[in-house]
Formats: structure tokens, C-alpha cells, sequence
């Protein structure tokens, strides 16, 4: 096994320090960030330093707890100002947020969750807004199942035994129940979560398809349980559906796409 270089160790606790100061609660003090990376105080005190130096992160004057600053939201906005999922979606979303009074998100697969990278709506919209860079269990979402139907089924089963909070009473924890759910989103085109993540509400989610056949995104949109019916499901399914046919037109979809996204 290639020996990890002290250099390259302290290059990739900085890059930590950075992903824990991105979790609930977003700030930490120094002696919260040493115990979490289990190294000695004087090991964080200069990875914080570094830090500090290259803008990454600020200290707050009178907790002395550390955040990230707005330089560090400049370096991780280069990926949405590169993407191509997100110019391909854009007007999709803009169109299907004023269709429907809720909340429509982009979802992207990020280290076995889905991490959200834009999200809209507009007057009426409920209180269920996904913030940018908010990450979600594949399993308790619409989105994360789109994601899971273009998987092997080894890797839905390695994913599933990781899976076992319940947020609620509807959360999918076993992999058979799973398996049966995806069957279902193969067959519909699109994924359903009905208070499977948050009490109150229900989610509808379909996938934007890449060149290559794959889901490369997913469109999303959270609605208020009160506006839940089968009826309505399929109205909905349909515009959200559309919405992801749109965006995946935008990237060149192949001839086997096309047949898959035809109205």
C-alpha cells in the first residue's frame, strides 16, 4: 500500500475541517474540531491557521467558533457555474414551479445521498424549501429512489443496509420493500415520497437523462399532503415528467433516450 505523504495527510484534514464545518451546526470551536478529526490540538491549531490564511474559513470574535466564510462559497459555486445539468434545467424548472404551486428541486448523487443543487418556487409554495448544498438519504427521498432504479442490485443492497434511520413512519428501511418500490418507479418513470422524510408532505421526482442513458439529475417537486390525490398524482407526474424530458433534451440525449422521453 502507497504510504500517504505528511503533506497529502494535512491536505486532506483541511479538506475535512471544511466538510464538517458544512454540517448542522456549522460552526465549531477548536476543541470540537480536534476531537471530531481525533488529532492533537496543536495538529488542528494549524490546519485551522491554513485556513484561515487561504480565506476558507473565518473565526467568530466571541464564541472563537470556526465557519465557513463567503470565499469558501465562491470555490464551490465554480461546480454550479460549470454545470451542465444546471443551465439544462434551469427553464424546466422555472416553467413547472409557476405550473404548480410548490417547491421544484435539482438533485445530483453526491457519496451515496442526494445533494441538492438549485431549488424554486414561487408564491404559495410550501415551507419545505431544500437549501442549496442540503444532502438527503437516497432512501427516504423521491429523488435518491431515481437514483437507486438505475443502480445494480448489489449496490441497492449495500446502499439499503446503511439505511436504518426512520424519520418517519413511512421511511423504506428494508431492501425488499425498496426493491418493490423501484420496480414501480422503472415502470412509471418517476418516484413517489409521500411523508417518507417529512410529516405534511408529499414529493414527486423524475430523472433528467444523460447521453449515455443514465440519470444524471432529478427533477423534484414538494407539495403540502392537503393537495395529495391519485388524481392529482398523475397531473403532477406528467408535468414533472415533462419538465425532466426538457432537461434532457438540453444535453444531446442518444437514440435509445429519445425513445424512453417521447411524450
Amino acid at each position: 500500500m502507497k504510504k500517504v505523504s505528511t503533506a497529502m495527510s494535512s491536505t486532506l484534514r483541511c479538506l475535512k475541517v471544511l466538510e464538517l464545518l458544512a454540517e448542522e451546526p456549522f460552526e465549531l470551536s477548536f476543541s470540537e474540531l480536534a476531537a471530531r478529526l481525533d488529532i492533537p490540538k496543536a495538529s488542528a491549531h494549524r490546519l485551522c491557521t491554513t485556513l484561515l490564511e487561504a480565506d476558507l474559513i473565518k473565526q467568530e470574535p466571541v464564541t472563537r467558533h470556526y465557519m465557513l466564510s463567503s470565499h469558501a462559497l465562491w470555490v464551490g459555486s465554480g461546480y454550479l457555474r460549470h454545470s451542465p445539468l444546471y443551465r439544462a434545467a434551469f427553464f424546466p424548472m422555472q416553467e413547472l414551479a409557476r405550473q404548480i404551486p410548490g417547491t421544484v428541486q435539482l438533485g445530483v448523487l453526491d457519496q451515496g445521498y442526494v445533494l441538492f443543487i438549485h431549488s424554486v418556487g414561487y408564491s404559495g409554495a410550501p415551507h419545505a424549501f431544500a437549501d442549496v448544498g442540503l444532502r438527503r438519504p437516497l432512501n427516504a427521498t423521491a429523488s435518491g429512489k431515481i437514483f437507486l432504479a438505475g443502480m445494480s442490485t448489489q449496490d441497492v443492497e449495500s446502499i439499503m443496509a446503511k439505511c436504518t434511520e426512520k424519520y418517519t413512519g413511512s421511511t423504506i428501511t428494508s431492501v425488499t420493500r425498496m426493491k418493490q418500490e423501484l420496480a414501480e418507479v422503472k415502470k412509471a418513470r418517476y418516484a413517489r415520497n409521500v411523508e417518507e422524510l417529512l410529516p405534511g408532505y408529499w414529493v414527486l421526482a423524475a430523472g433528467i437523462v444523460d447521453p449515455e442513458d443514465r440519470a444524471a439529475a432529478v427533477i423534484s417537486i414538494t407539495l403540502p399532503l392537503s393537495d395529495f390525490s391519485p388524481e392529482r398524482e398523475a397531473t403532477v407526474a406528467d408535468l414533472v415528467k415533462e419538465a425532466a424530458r426538457k432537461a434532457s433534451l438540453q444535453l444531446g440525449p442518444s437514440g435509445i433516450s429519445r425513445a424512453l422521453l417521447q411524450r
